[in-house]
């Protein structure tokens, strides 16, 4: 295995996530201590972070010397473990220090279920534009 096949399996799609996990951690950092306005924002933003993390993803399929089913195991595990990660997060960092604090777990799991559906119907549309336009 030549030096540019290891580099381009190395910038897969487990990189792209830790890249955006990296951002979330940054993104999230000024709302520590947390605050009211800072928690709305979070909430906003992490709808974004986790689309633009699941569209990401699939970038790496332009340079992937990989066969389509590998890569797709690849963006699907790595996908899975991001979104539970970028929820993760985003939910630690809201605390509105009161009742309202029981909304952030059902934050976390419309997270997880909207990101695991959009990152496979992604996988899915993927798919078939590769088989069709081949």
């Amino acid at each position: 295995m030549n030096t540019n096949r290891i580099t381009t399996f190395l910038l897969g799609p487990e990189l792209s996530w830790l890249v955006m996990y990296g951002l979330t951690l940054l993104l999230v950092a000024p709302n520590r201590p947390a605050t009211e306005a800072g928690n709305i924002r979070l909430e906003s933003l992490a709808w974004y972070v986790l689309f633009a993390a699941i569209v990401l993803s699939f970038l790496p399929l332009r340079w992937s010397p990989m066969g389509l089913g590998w890569s797709m195991l690849r963006i699907g595990i790595a996908g899975l473990v991001g979104i539970t990660s970028l929820a993760t997060a985003f939910c630690a960092a809201i605390d509105y220090h009161d009742s309202r604090n029981s909304g952030v777990g059902t934050l976390w799991m419309m997270l997880v279920i909207f990101g695991v559906i959009f990152l496979f119907l992604g996988m899915i549309g993927v798919s078939l534009y590769i088989k069709f336009k081949s």
